[in-house]
């Protein structure tokens, strides 16, 4: 009997010591700390919507315009003329060349005034920034260099102004080109203040600021998504469109997206917008307006105050609507294990020597069953101090 007993313990430790040489053997499923940036957000597609203004001509003509595309104008100031007839495109041309001196005659400069100069003090002007020059290369100073070189320039080229056509001459230039086209005309002027362009495409009225609580899925699907941008020419019809001015102070971007996304969020949430169609543009906003639910989707418009040039050229866009961003560990949501404490940490590996890290979930994706995790504040061993998590049993 007792030989018995020997031979079945004999056998239990044999079996213990083999499953114990087995586990430490066995190479444990693991993968590498990744860092990354995870966004809760969702592509989509957007009317962008902006308070504008445009000028419909009340007779054909030719419009001329003496504001460049992209210009900032105030409201009231004059940017054109509408002619009641054909003008060539000669004359037009003048007029642009005698309206750019009038403007550099009457700019002032930034740290003399040339019309009170006589030419010997312009001169001497000249030669003390000349010496300047030769000081600040002697220092290798390039950035005065430069400026030296501009205040030179500036002062030659205003004491050729001066010293020739005054402003009221080249105000009276402009008189007789008048004169010689030989066709009444009207100043056109901005009647709100913004930035000038010679760009339509018909949503003018379609999509307006004071209009957005009234949006909904049926109109937004009733929109083309294929608006016909249209450069405004010399020559307009009755009831054509003249210019336009766009406010560039506050615009917004109108989307359909799941309704149930929705359900986490609310108005005046923070949310940020990049635009796929504009070099990844990104810009801050704010839900501004949720329609109601239809069809699963609803209608939401972000309030954008920041001013974004290329969003002018845009009507529809292929926009990501961001939420929220992240920034942590992406691990497998399998990895992260539940202490009888109810703390959640990982399994991190340092030096192969196994470490308990305490970590805090920012972020889950069940369908793709991953989370980005941080070190919890109160985590003795931090997550940056690993090479490795456990991302399986033995």
């Amino acid at each position: 009997m007792k030989k018995f007993f020997a031979i079945v313990l004999g056998i239990a430790v044999a079996a213990m010591i083999g499953y114990g040489v087995n586990y430490a053997l066995t190479p444990l499923n693991t993968q590498r700390l990744q860092y990354i940036t995870q966004e809760d957000a969702i592509n989509t597609n957007g009317f962008i919507i902006r308070d504008e203004w445009v000028m419909y001509s009340r007779s054909s003509g030719t419009v001329y315009h003496s504001v460049s595309e992209g210009d900032r104008v105030a409201k009231d100031s004059r940017i054109g003329l509408l002619f009641y007839g054909d003008v060539a495109e000669d004359s037009i041309k003048e007029l642009a060349v005698v309206d750019n001196k009038i403007k550099k005659s009457a700019a002032e400069t930034d740290d003399y005034s040339v019309e009170s100069m006589d030419e010997t003090t312009i001169e001497n002007n000249i030669y003390r920034r000349e010496n300047s020059i030769i000081e600040a290369a002697a220092e290798n100073d390039i950035i005065s260099i430069t400026q030296y070189k501009n205040d030179i320039n500036s002062l030659r080229e205003n004491h050729e102004l001066a010293a020739g056509d005054s402003l009221a001459e080249f105000e009276n230039q402009k008189k007789d080109i008048l004169n010689t086209v030989g066709v009444a005309n009207e100043d056109i002027t901005a009647q709100i203040a913004g930035v000038f362009t010679k760009y339509v495409d018909g949503y003018e009225t379609l999509l307006a600021p004071d209009a957005i609580d009234g949006y909904d899925i049926a109109y937004f699907e009733s929109l083309s998504q294929s608006p016909q941008i249209k450069k405004i020419g010399t020559r307009v019809e009755a009831g054509e469109a003249a210019f336009k001015i766009v406010n560039n102070h506050v615009w917004y971007v109108m989307m359909s997206i799941p309704s149930d996304i929705m359900k986490r969020h609310e108005v005046g949430d923070s949310v940020k917008l990049r635009f796929n169609n504009m070099a990844d543009a990104v810009v801050k906003g704010s839900i501004y307006a949720v329609s109601g639910e239809n069809g699963g989707r609803v209608v939401v418009t972000v309030k954008c105050p920041q001013y974004l040039e290329s969003a002018l050229s845009y009507r529809f866009v292929d926009v990501d609507l961001i939420f929220d961003s992240y920034d942590g560990y992406k691990v497998p949501t399998h990895a992260i294990r539940t202490d009888p404490d109810g703390k959640q940490k990982v399994i991190g590996i340092n030096s192969n020597r196994e470490y308990d890290c305490y970590c805090e979930i920012l972020f889950t994706d069940a369908d793709g069953e991953y989370a980005i995790i941080e070190t919890a504040e109160d985590a003795e061993n931090k997550l940056s101090h690993m090479d490795r998590i456990v991302v399986g049993e033995r």
